[in-house]
């Protein structure tokens, strides 16, 4: 008997993410129905479901059918709130409140970075490129001609006269 490796990319196989849920909440909520239905016809309007522990909910008739109710919609919310995607959910919220604090911090540390810099005057060294653009175009050089450009170059690149640049003779 060989045991074959598990590929996330086959589709017979069970994983984590893809397996069915270890629970049914719409099972348990059908359930429930039958149990929260005489709770809720003996609400008065106006009247709110008692929280289970609550003072309200203690002060109940134990065969008060809203007794009942208070807990089963705390199993109901409980087993809701643990299923992956409430999980996943609340997880993505906390990681997108978390992003948010942390491009804050970044904005306000640039300002701040930004602003010491240009109290101190070190920004004022650094132009931008429209203003360089303009000044390149305001103070034109006549083009050098290709002796102007031989000779300035012989001069920058230390060509002078040495055995390795000399033209032999024929």
């Amino acid at each position: 008997m060989t045991s074959r490796r598990t590929f996330l990319t086959d589709p017979s196989d069970v994983h984590a993410f893809n397996r069915r849920p270890l629970r049914d909440p719409s099972a348990v909520r059908a359930w429930c129905e039958p149990m929260l239905r005489p709770a809720w016809d003996a609400m008065r309007p106006g009247d709110s479901m008692p929280l289970a522990g609550s003072p309200k909910w203690e002060a109940l008739n134990d065969d008060d059918p809203r007794k009942l109710a208070a807990v089963l919609h705390a199993a109901l919310a409980h087993l809701d709130e643990s299923t992956p995607h409430a999980i996943a959910a609340r997880f993505a919220h906390e990681l997108a409140a978390q992003h948010q604090e942390e491009r804050v911090l970044l904005k306000e540390t640039a300002a701040a970075v930004s602003a010491a810099m240009s109290s101190a005057g070190a920004l004022n060294q650094y132009l931008p490129f429209c203003t360089l653009a303009a000044r390149r175009t305001t103070y034109a050089t006549p083009p050098l001609t290709a002796d102007e450009i031989r000779r300035r170059a012989s001069r920058s690149w230390g060509l002078a006269d040495h055995p390795s640049t000399r033209k032999r003779a024929a």
